[in-house]
């Protein structure tokens, strides 16, 4: 390692996102949290479809919410984003039309399609989430070097998709949507050389951070507190002996609720910088200051949005645990109302994570690295 270079052309800056309180909730906080959920469930024997519930309900629903907050009820992101914000709603056919492919072709082959590429889709968002968290803590501290940025980025992707691999082909509810249905032969050896990859990587970027250190470089403690943590969390879930005792709906509830509260953190600070900082009027921004002018209305509408659309899917059958008024109603190829109504819900989630990704670009948006007091251009 010694060959690496260690020069930086600006001096860094140490920094938290918010402050370190903010900044401890949100990663600590949500590491507990999901750590917790899966304690409940493993050691404390709670029912996986209690904690789906408690999860959709607190955190995952309202954090579907938080991104309707700043875009559709901000009058100011609809005069600049009125294509983006009209056409993304388009995500929300995209179920309905492979229902409508598994209909006519007389096979489930396009409807079982899209529920793959929806979850994976839904594991990528989170992936990304925590990259994108992460590359604020480098701009905030005014990272530079290719080669840490570059180090960063290879340990954090890997070691959040090499333990979701090992997973895949060893958890048997993963092994059936794959279609893996023998007993494991060679995917024990697999999972193993995800997981040793993950630990190599680890201790590479340990040993930089050593060697920054010995240097005289700052060492960016609160973006390495933020990576441990996540990379921690996907560790310990997707550990084959620990996997193997969770429910396969405690996955999603498991990854996610770390991700729900890191969301609603930053959201949050945007909203106390964008519409309630001092000297803002917040009249011209429409409903977005009134949501968010106290964190219980703001909850209390996230609690509202998430009962309505969720509630409608139960309704008919779309979620764990209902389906009072699920008609079975026969379709084509098997298929049902039932679902139909699985294919429309899933575009509230496929419209979030489409929507997300073009609205948090700190790169390209100046307003934006103002409003999360960055203190950078975006072309830093």
């Amino acid at each position: 390692m010694s060959a690496i270079p260690l020069t930086v052309s600006a001096p860094a800056r140490a920094g938290w996102l918010v402050d370190r309180r903010h900044d401890l909730l949100s990663t600590v906080g949500g590491f507990a949290v999901s750590l917790s959920l899966v304690g409940l469930h493993v050691w404390g024997g709670v029912s996986s479809l209690v904690l789906w519930w408690a999860w959709v309900l607190a955190l995952d629903g309202p954090h579907l919410f938080a991104t309707v907050s700043r875009t559709y009820l901000d009058a100011r992101e609809w005069q600049t984003r009125r294509r983006l914000l009209l056409g993304s709603l388009a995500w929300f056919a995209a179920g309905p039309v492979s229902f409508a492919l598994s209909a006519v072709m007389g096979t489930k082959l396009p409807f079982a399609l899209f529920m793959t590429l929806a979850a994976l889709w839904a594991y990528w968002h989170v992936v990304r989430q925590h990259y994108g968290i992460m590359a604020l803590y480098q701009r905030k501290a005014g990272e530079a070097q290719p080669f840490d940025r570059r180090l960063d980025s290879v340990t954090l992707y890997t070691g959040l998709i090499a333990p979701f691999v090992a997973f895949a082909v060893t958890h048997p509810g993963a092994r059936k949507q794959l279609g893996l249905l023998g007993p494991p032969t060679w995917e024990p050896v697999v999972a193993g050389a995800c997981f040793a990859l993950v630990l190599a990587l680890v201790v590479f970027h340990a040993g930089r951070q050593v060697q920054r250190h010995r240097a005289g470089l700052k060492v960016n403690g609160p973006k390495l507190l933020m990576m441990g943590a996540a990379l921690a969390l996907t560790a310990v879930v997707f550990w084959p002996p620990l996997s193997a005792r969770m429910d396969f709906i405690m996955f999603a509830v498991a990854v996610t609720a770390f991700h729900n509260v890191q969301y609603h953190g930053i959201v949050w600070f945007y909203h106390r910088n964008r519409y309630h900082a001092a000297g803002v009027d917040p009249a011209p921004f429409g409903w977005a200051p009134r949501v968010s002018s106290r964190f219980a209305i703001y909850a209390a509408c996230g609690l509202v949005f998430t009962l309505v659309y969720r509630g409608l899917g139960c309704g008919f059958g779309a979620h764990p645990g209902c389906g009072v008024f699920d008609a079975k109603t026969q379709l084509g190829a098997g298929l049902t109302l039932r679902n139909l109504m699985e294919c429309f819900i899933w575009g509230f989630a496929l419209h979030h994570y489409y929507l997300d990704q073009k609205i948090w670009r700190v790169s390209r948006d100046t307003r934006l690295n103002r409003d999360l007091k960055l203190g950078t251009s975006p072309s830093a």
